[in-house]
């Protein structure tokens, strides 16, 4: 191989670029193989995963714990069943040791729930650890968050939600990782502890207020058909759930668990991942995997002919085709293994990087086994086949005498370089159209009106104090400050949908209909914050306040506003109307509008969720430090997180976001890629093309000619990848349309700018190379002949 480095050496342009390409296209390909490998093996920690299924319905896979207790008690079949409730988790309870208060993310579950999903415990009995109702599984990283290295089970603890009891640690559980269970889970507490955090999940509330917050998880014996039943279960179902005796749920199924991962179906207590971001990113990387390629193919057989003469030379010294074409392609797998090896280290260097980015766990190191090591090797052997084969074949199938007389060297400049020139080009103009897309599309989301405007304001939690009188005494102390404008307390924001009230309201027919509300407890600041123009306020003598409602409302209830005073619903209560204000948005607003209700109360009243303060335009991030500093000694130290409303907006859309910047991060990888292979081939082109241009500018042509020649060679291959990159991107950008739900836009604008960008950097290098070589000394070429 002494031959083969000495040609690297010599041509380090060519090293240079093709390593890079495909190191860094390989390093995509790793990363997003270990996280689609990681996806689709979600839930491979649980015992008997394809005999267990999830209560569902057109909605959600979620329901209430006394609809499993009845299902079981009426079907036999369900062998064994579990439930579990996460409405603790991202609620800021925390646990008390010693007067230390540290956030914990609880999990409520059924007391068989280790026996059930097959859970092993580090330390406790499995089949004692969560039967008594005050016990407590801790994680490995929650038992030293709190313990340190001190054995934990046995310890005492106060959990936040239950001022009454302590509660016993009574087992160590790994981490949970690549689980149905959501990764930040740090303690199991017995499905009780529930009655503290919403008492409309709670089995003690026979109402069953709430039919989303539990998921119900049954296993049936192998051989049953969970659905055999399903229409009975329905019948069942509407003698007792409020949500199927007025028609919200209209369906009742069971979902086997390994499906709940990737279903549309929300789920919101169990680990979910969209599986079209998957593929999208799968098949971005595997996109910038074929430029590195076509780099390294197209760089190859533009250096053929540089090579030719060493192969000539083999051949007639006694060397077969065969071996030179076996010599080429273990080249080829030479320098794959060599990008491979690099790619590997740097995947790892950018790992906690993309952890970020994909909102997902991964790792390279703790995933390698034998099974994986064989995939690698099949896949070096796999690419180096694809990216030596067309220069092997070139270079073994000519006699060399054909590289004596020329017509080799013709034949590769003339054809294999527009080939692939003509993919590449193809390639990167749908990838950057995409990017372009996906860019101006959350453009338009993050600036849609949301039928409100907000200036400065920091939002506190309210519910983790438990105390209204704190809270209080912080909205008090905060109004002093110099640089505080407005404090308002509330249960719930736009941003976090406040409380959904579900309700049969009479129309103007006198027809009972579904009206789902989002209701907002809070008081008047409320209206100046977000700055809601209330229309036609009655200002109703009402002692604690007033309701207003949306616009939407007496649209659904085709109601005319200026006849109606009241709402009534099916149980005889009434809603006073106090006024209307237009549609709000609320959440995303790639969600469907619906009515809301602001019931503007007095301050006293209030049960705050939130702590909204407004700030004057000054330096917010010492206002920030002041009011957390003040909120924190308040409440005695409890854990909390404050943010701007601005960034909770953010928040919001954090899954778009870090899609679009992951998108940017691989077009960015596919411009540099091309852009290193377009100008090391346009070199390489260039140097092929001396001998011509010195024969023409002999008989009269000038540099300016030869220049326009060049790159009308490269714009008409542009122009012929723009025909790849038509079908290429109209898919891509169906994806897209796919993922956001959101009112799509023509396609046509962002491609044509990803169309010029891409024929600049062509051009622009075919220019700025070509400048030397068309204006050399024809007779510097031509003198030997």
């Amino acid at each position: 191989m002494k031959t083969y480095f000495t040609y690297l050496h010599r041509n380090k342009l060519f090293t240079l670029v093709n390593v890079a390409g495909l190191g860094i296209s390989l390093m995509f390909v790793l990363l997003i193989a270990n996280m689609v490998v990681r996806q689709l093996t979600v839930g491979s920690d649980i015992k008997d995963i394809e005999h267990i299924y999830v209560l569902s319905n057109e909605e959600y896979s979620a329901s209430n714990y006394l609809v499993g207790e009845r299902l079981a008690n009426r079907y036999p079949e369900m062998a064994d069943w579990c439930a579990v409730n996460a409405e603790a988790c991202n609620s800021g309870s925390y646990a008390v040791i010693e007067n230390r208060k540290t956030s914990l993310e609880i999990y409520c579950v059924k007391d068989n729930f280790l026996r059930f999903f097959g859970y092993s415990l580090l330390s406790g009995n499995p089949e004692q650890a969560l039967v008594d109702a005050h016990s407590i599984v801790l994680t490995e990283s929650a038992a030293r968050k709190l313990f340190g290295d001190e054995p934990a089970e046995g310890k005492m603890l106060r959990l936040s939600a239950d001022k009454k009891e302590m509660y016993t640690v009574t087992g160590i559980i790994k981490d949970f990782e690549n689980s149905v269970i959501p990764d930040e889970v740090e303690a199991i507490v017995p499905f009780d502890y529930v009655d503290f955090v919403n008492w409309g999940s709670s089995m003690h509330n026979p109402d069953m207020n709430n039919m989303g917050g539990t998921a119900i998880l049954v296993r049936f014996p192998q051989g049953v058909n969970p659905d055999q039943k399903a229409a009975d279960m329905l019948s069942f179902l509407k003698t007792f759930s409020w949500g199927y005796q007025h028609d919200l749920f209209r369906e009742a199924f069971w979902m086997p668990l390994k499906d709940v991962c990737f279903s549309e179906i929300m789920s919101p207590q169990l680990r979910q991942y969209n599986p079209v971001k998957v593929w999208i990113f799968l098949v971005a990387g595997i996109l910038i995997l074929l430029m590195a390629i076509f780099n390294y193919v197209s760089m190859c057989v533009a250096q053929v002919s540089y090579r030719a003469k060493e192969m000539a030379t083999r051949r007639l010294l006694g060397s077969s085709a065969r071996s030179i074409f076996w010599r080429l392609l273990g080249e080829s797998a030479l320098f794959t293994t060599g990008a491979f090896l690099l790619a590997l280290l740097l995947a790892k260097a950018v790992e906690p990087t993309v952890c970020d980015l994909l909102q997902t766990r991964l790792d390279i190191w703790d995933d390698l086994n034998a099974i994986t090591l064989l995939i690698y090797l099949i896949g070096i052997v796999l690419l180096s086949l694809l990216a030596g084969v067309v220069p092997a074949v070139l270079l073994s199938h000519y006699h060399p005498l054909d590289v004596v007389k020329g017509t080799f060297r013709r034949k590769t400049k003339a054809v294999y370089l527009r080939a692939l020139y003509v993919v590449q080009s193809g390639l990167t103009v749908a990838m950057l159209t995409c990017t372009l897309y996906l860019s101006a599309q959350i453009y338009r989301i993050l600036r849609e009106p949301l039928g409100y405007t907000y200036g400065h304001v920091l939002d506190y939690p309210a519910m983790t104090v438990g105390s209204s009188e704190k809270i209080r005494l912080f909205r008090d102390e905060a109004r002093k400050k110099p640089f505080v404008r407005n404090v308002c307390l509330t249960a719930g924001t736009p941003v976090n949908r406040g409380n959904n009230n579900t309700t049969q309201l009479y129309d103007s027919n006198g027809i009972p209909q579904n009206v789902s509300f989002q209701v907002f407890r809070t008081d008047s600041a409320f209206l100046d914050i977000f700055h809601i123009q209330v229309f036609d306020d009655r200002k109703l003598p009402r002692k604690w306040g007033n309701m207003y409602f949306s616009e939407s409302t007496f649209d659904s209830l085709q109601l005319d506003y200026a006849r109606t005073a009241e709402l009534r619903n099916e149980y005889g209560r009434q809603y006073a109307v106090g006024g209307r204000y237009a549609d709000i948005k609320f959440g995303s607003i790639l969600l469907p509008q619906s009515p809301t209700m602001i019931s503007v109360e007095h301050p006293d009243k209030v049960r705050p969720w939130n702590v909204l303060v407004e700030t004057i335009e000054g330096d917010q991030a010492a206002y920030k430090r002041e009011l957390d500093a003040l909120f924190s000694e308040v409440v005695e130290g409890i854990p909390f997180e404050s943010k701007w409303y601005a960034d909770e907006i953010k928040e919001v859309y954090k899954d778009l976001l870090h899609m679009r910047t992951t998108i940017v991060a691989f077009t960015c990888a596919a411009l540099l890629i091309s852009l290193l292979g377009l100008t090391a081939m346009s070199i390489y082109f260039i140097s092929q093309r001396k001998r011509d241009m010195a024969i023409r500018k002999v008989f009269g042509s000038s540099a300016g000619m030869e220049r326009a020649r060049l790159l009308r060679f490269s714009l008409l291959s542009l122009l012929a990848g723009m025909l790849l990159a038509v079908p290429l991107a109209w898919f891509g950008v169906q994806q897209i349309d796919g993922i956001l739900h959101y009112s799509p836009m023509a396609m046509w604008g962002v491609f044509g700018v990803a169309f010029l960008l891409v024929a600049l950097i062509s051009l622009g290098s075919v220019c700025l190379i070509s400048w030397g070589a068309v204006r050399e000394n024809p007779v510097n070429h031509i003198k030997t002949e």
